[in-house]
């Protein structure tokens, strides 16, 4: 059965099929922002986590055998730290994707450039190819999505005029996003705990 079919078997109202996009923008964005949430919380636990052992570690109470075992630990309990971060922000990447695609589709509605049938349409292509974009770990998966829409559609995206830009303004231009810098910090803690590990073991040795 055609998408137009179901529409009409169902006898679909635009007005709370609009009220139906609505939900599912602030649901995803609802999670994205309790996935935000999750990451600083993590990584604000796990900093302390860190300091407290090294800062235990550093009054010289133990000996070299025990540094050496407590740093391969952190810097393990690190490594997994990164791929939890790593699959904590595709989550967010993915819900975020999902709030902006349907903010365009209902976009374009209010416009008149879209039909339920064809907002349906739209909406398989986009989730179709951003999900295939994360299975690729594709850079950018927001944008291989809406890449994969009609030409027509990807045109209206980047027109000047938008009702709704969905971007978030950054002061003083381009720089280093939250995520660059949590993600920093836990290399540079990575990299402080192979030095001192490195350290312990080269004075076991000796």
């Amino acid at each position: 059965m055609e998408i137009n079919e179901i529409i009409q078997n169902y006898n679909i109202n635009e007005d709370d099929f609009r009220a139906f996009i609505d939900q599912n923008i602030t649901e995803n964005l609802n999670h994205a922002r309790h996935v935000e949430t999750e990451i600083h919380t993590f990584t604000g636990i796990y900093m302390a986590v860190v300091a407290g052992v090294l800062a235990f570690n550093f009054t010289g109470r133990e000996g070299s055998s025990f540094s050496v075992i407590v740093h391969i630990i952190l810097l393990g309990g690190g490594l997994l730290a990164m791929f939890l971060l790593n699959r904590w922000y595709t989550a967010f990447d993915v819900f975020m994707a999902h709030a902006e695609g349907l903010c365009f589709i209902k976009e374009q509605m209010v416009l008149g450039c879209m039909t339920p049938a064809e907002a349906v349409k739209v909406w398989r292509t986009f989730n179709t190819a951003l999900n295939k974009a994360v299975e690729d770990r594709e850079q950018k998966p927001k944008e291989a999505a809406f890449a994969a829409l009609d030409e027509k559609y990807i045109k209206a995206r980047e027109a000047g005029f938008r009702l709704f830009a969905f971007k978030i303004p950054t002061k003083g231009g381009k720089g280093p996003s939250t995520r660059d810098f949590i993600f920093g910090f836990h290399g540079v803690i990575l990299i402080s705990v192979a030095i001192i590990l490195i350290s312990d073991i080269y004075k076991l040795v000796l």
